[in-house]
């Protein structure tokens, strides 16, 4: 096939199928490329999710490398059509696929699985098959995981998805223990893979955490033009800032269910929560409800 794959890290996983060198399930290509991760980026970030680490961005990947023809899915089998795509990596990347482990490369299956587990107990924690996988002292090992992570003080964090993948956003929820993801963009919509409503409503969950839009706290998208300077976010921002007495009902809603989750997110684009709304919403409810609010 002359045409490589658009993206860098769709070859490097075309080339780390080609090093395992056999047909293997999705589940087992998710297990392999987070184990070659720890040791070489390659462009793909996991979460804890029902079959251990996962990664939402290689899964639609290998989808779309199936429609391209690089790759041939079936009977739950991966089957590589591209006979060098090694070719297509810089050399030191090359190398570092080619030092592999032996004998993690030959894994396959619930040894695979559990290798993962007891070595990266983290990726476990929302595991559907944990008894079927672990022994009692794996089993221990996640607990306590789960325990690390565990905390109940009532907080309203914020934050922004800007920079970072999918799977690093929802570790970042994970970790601390938030419970419900309040969207307040004003249109909740994203060319960045995973960040629309309909996705994160669908995704987040399937992992114990609950999404809302919250609309009525966003800011109109006309006014959002031509911010190129911090006097230009200042004069939005002060301006956002006076209609938030209009917004009581939106605000009442964002503490009622702060009052039920104890843990909760507001989430906006903006890398910075002082780039983004977001910091009027919190620091108006810092302010008048004494919220204890920290960013993220």
């Amino acid at each position: 096939m002359d045409n490589k794959p658009k993206f860098y890290r769709q070859r490097f996983l075309l080339s780390l199928l080609r090093i395992i060198n056999r047909d293997i399930s999705q589940t087992e290509l998710q297990k392999h490329s987070f184990l070659f991760s720890q040791q070489q980026t390659m462009g793909y970030d996991f979460i804890p999710y029902q079959f251990g680490c996962y990664s939402f961005q290689l899964n639609k990947d290998i989808n779309d490398l199936e429609q391209a023809g690089f790759v041939e899915i079936t009977d739950h089998k991966i089957k590589l059509l591209e006979q060098n795509p090694i070719s297509w990596l810089k050399t030191a990347d090359s190398n570092q696929l080619f030092k592999y482990p032996k004998e993690t490369k030959k894994m396959n299956g619930d040894d695979l699985i559990n290798f993962v587990y007891k070595n990266y107990p983290y990726y476990a924690i929302n595991s559907k098959i944990i008894n079927r996988i672990c022994s009692s002292k794996e089993k221990t090992q996640i607990r306590n995981e789960q325990a690390r992570i565990t905390q109940n003080t009532s907080v309203i964090y914020t934050l922004g998805y800007e920079g970072i993948s999918l799977e690093t956003y929802i570790n970042k929820l994970i970790k601390n223990n938030i419970g419900l993801l309040c969207d307040v963009r004003k249109n909740p919509f994203s060319r960045k893979f995973g960040f629309s409503c309909k996705t994160l409503s669908n995704l987040l969950p399937k992992i114990g955490i609950d999404y809302v839009h919250i609309p009525q706290l966003g800011i109109e998208s006309n006014k959002r033009q031509d911010l190129d300077n911090k006097e230009s976010y200042k004069k939005l921002f002060d301006e956002y800032k006076t209609t938030l007495p209009d917004r009581e009902e939106a605000l009442d809603k964002v503490l009622n269910l702060q009052k039920k989750y104890q843990r909760i997110a507001l989430t906006c684009f903006e890398k910075l929560h002082f780039d983004c709304h977001r910091h009027c919403v919190s620091d108006y409810l810092a302010n008048k409800y004494n919220a204890q609010v920290v960013h993220l």
